[in-house]
């Protein structure tokens, strides 16, 4: 990537968003500052480290580093008076179901106090729609100096964060003020996708529409597997005719143990919660919410009857701890729920992941983990698959069959095939298989 746009910016945030949107406009020729308040992650980053894995990520922000286009601080004034675009991408974590809005307002307070010239403050945190006005509001109590609030959401994954910001589906702007679009446009000449200018209340809804209907998709696949299980069908079988579809697309039609991630339960809660507000009762979201809850009870279910109705003493191993692949990101990871409710049942737990387990350590007590798969399976009386990791899907099952007391696989994931491992002697199920 060489576009080179050449502005002066700032991003205010150093979490998965904030670094990611740092490297990408660095890296197309930006001059660019990143502001954050933990004096601990500013050490880590100056020194080349990033504090969670994302494939790429800190290689890119090495290079960048070095080559002197990104530099990180804790202070608002060093970055802010020469910045033309300021970026916000600090967290809005879920509050008892109600957004937390605390750290948006803190960094536009900081932001609009430092101002030394007119400049672009972009919103690309989550927030509600519509809430740009009582920001602008809020934000000139700290400045007389001219600003245009926009909103650019974002819509990356994680684990697939870099390819989806250099090369999203769409980048949507969302403002009112035609040199603020050109220029935004501009600055985002480098990057592919279709362009959408619009609202910043229609693009922050966008936001929590994409947030919200992929999870839908997802706790419907999840209804489906039940109804397979049921029927004696297959749910790939079932999914793959579904997304061939047109009209619907196989994207998010995988059946399993549910999402989690740091997104999406968290705008699911957010859009039922801001509906509550004016009125609307939005019951398809309460539903996939519930759905995407059951699931986990689901599969212990299928769990307790391989093991022979009772999981108390037995040794499980669970394979993943992140909430997806390709990340260490561990909030509302379904291995959470799924291994505190096999601890209430009385089971001993194993655990691997590839990246994740320094996190996992800060949120799970009592259980063993293993960065080898092999021996957290060792003496174990059932195989629990929760993340599909490559490395869990290339096992070698001989291997599994020798370590394990117990040959069962419980496959949260549908990654593994059926008839091969029954032909191996291994009691098998899947999630709608």
């Amino acid at each position: 990537m060489c576009y080179i746009v050449g502005m002066n910016l700032a991003v205010i945030g150093a979490g998965y968003v904030g670094l990611v949107t740092a490297a990408v406009f660095a890296d197309l020729g930006n001059q660019l500052w990143v502001v954050e308040t933990d004096k601990e992650k500013i050490k880590k980053l100056k020194q080349g480290k990033v504090p969670f894995y994302e494939p790429g990520l800190e290689e890119l922000l090495l290079k960048n580093f070095e080559q002197k286009r990104l530099k990180f601080t804790q202070s608002y004034s060093r970055a802010i008076p020469s910045s033309e675009v300021i970026f916000v991408c600090v967290g809005t974590p879920n509050k008892k179901g109600k957004v937390d809005l605390s750290f948006v307002y803190g960094a536009t307070k900081s932001i609009a106090g430092n101002l030394k010239k007119p400049a672009i403050v972009v919103i690309k945190s989550t927030v509600p729609p519509g809430i740009n006005l009582k920001i602008e509001k809020w934000m000139k109590r700290f400045t007389k100096l001219e600003f245009e609030l926009v909103s650019v959401p974002e819509f990356l994954r994680e684990g697939k964060a870099l390819p989806d910001t250099f090369s999203p589906y769409r980048v949507v702007i969302g403002t009112g003020n035609k040199v603020a679009a050109e220029k935004l446009l501009r600055l985002h000449q480098g990057i592919e996708g279709e362009r959408l200018i619009c609202s910043s209340a229609s693009a922050q809804l966008i936001k929590y529409a994409s947030n919200a209907f992929l999870p839908t998709k997802i706790s419907f696949a999840n209804s489906i597997a039940v109804l397979a299980d049921k029927f004696g069908a297959n749910v790939d079988e079932v999914m793959k005719g579904l997304g061939m579809d047109a009209r619907i697309g196989p994207d998010f039609l995988g059946a399993g143990l549910g999402y989690g991630g740091s997104c999406f339960p968290k705008d699911v809660a957010a859009l039922i919660s801001l509906s509550r507000k004016v009125g609307h009762n939005f019951r398809i979201l309460k539903a996939v919410e519930k759905t995407n809850q059951a699931q986990i009870n689901y599969f212990l279910k299928k769990i307790s009857r391989l093991c022979g109705g009772e999981i108390k003493n037995k040794t499980l191993a669970v394979l993943g701890l992140a909430f997806k692949p390709g990340t260490s990101d561990m909030r509302e990871a379904c291995s959470l729920y799924l291994i505190k409710a096999l601890q209430k049942l009385g089971a001993k737990v194993r655990a691997s992941d590839p990246v994740a387990i320094e996190e996992a350590k800060k949120e799970l007590k009592g259980i063993g983990f293993f960065a080898d798969p092999y021996q957290a399976l060792k003496g174990a009386d059932a195989l629990l698959l929760v993340t599909e990791w490559e490395e869990y899907r290339n096992l070698d099952f001989k291997k599994v069959r020798e370590a394990m007391r117990t040959p069962i696989v419980v496959d949260g994931r549908n990654i593994y095939n059926k008839e091969k491992l029954e032909e191996l002697g291994f009691a098998y199920e899947g999630i709608g298989k």
